[in-house]
């Protein structure tokens, strides 16, 4: 859980300065929630696993991510996007599930952790098209292509039923922070450009072409 930790502390150190404030305000979360949802992420990742009907469920890889997946959902859902979420979730479920049955059995988990990391990232981003929705696809869109892998494997090779591991969490984090991102990183680009075109414009409303027709009339 090196990395998901690793980047959930920058997270809080980024919202302590003040820089990912206006992030997390973009999506509708307040500043002080922000840090409670940062604090719940990295205090998932020391609570133990357990187990129910024998199945295995991990905090920080299952159920923690169920849990805020529900809350951007709702958060959709108020700003009228579940519909791009849901489009998304299921994209990024995809992904997850693919890259679990056919990439990380032949690789280690810090290589799958980047793969699954970077690619559901950038679907949530094209898919979503927007920060909240993304989130919530990749909240949710992990943790069940997990089970969905974990199910397969189950009935294909007789492995025991895990949902959520360390490896999951970490995907779901640099996912997340990698979507996010990307976002941002658009957005800075959309601002520079219009705030060069602001400029020629006005450079244009104040060149008088009469102004300087006196000259060459001479």
């Amino acid at each position: 859980m090196i990395i998901g930790l690793v980047l959930c502390g920058l997270v809080a150190v980024l919202l302590f300065v003040g820089v990912a404030e206006r992030v997390f305000k973009s999506f509708g979360v307040a500043y002080w929630l922000a840090f409670v949802m940062v604090g719940l992420l990295i205090g998932s990742a020391f609570i133990p696993s357990f187990a129910i009907a024998g199945v295995e469920f991990n905090v920080a890889g299952f159920v923690a991510p169920v849990i805020f997946a529900g809350i951007f959902f709702a958060l959709c859902k108020r700003s009228h996007e579940v519909w791009r979420a849901t489009v998304a979730f299921a994209s990024v479920a995809a992904i997850a599930v693919a890259i679990e049955l056919l990439i990380d059995p032949i690789v280690n988990d810090v290589v799958s952790v980047i793969i699954l990391g970077f690619l559901c990232g950038a679907m949530g981003f094209l898919v979503a098209r927007t920060k909240l929705s993304s989130l919530a696809a990749i909240f949710a869109g992990l943790p069940i292509g997990d089970v969905i892998a974990t199910v397969v494997g189950k009935y294909a090779y007789g492995t025991p039923l895990s949902f959520g591991s360390a490896a999951t969490f970490d995907a779901i984090i640099l996912a997340a922070v990698f979507s996010v991102a990307l976002f941002e990183a658009v957005a800075a680009v959309k601002r520079t450009m219009n705030a060069r075109a602001k400029v020629n414009a006005e450079l244009a409303e104040e060149f008088d072409p009469d102004e300087y027709k006196k000259y060459f009339d001479e």
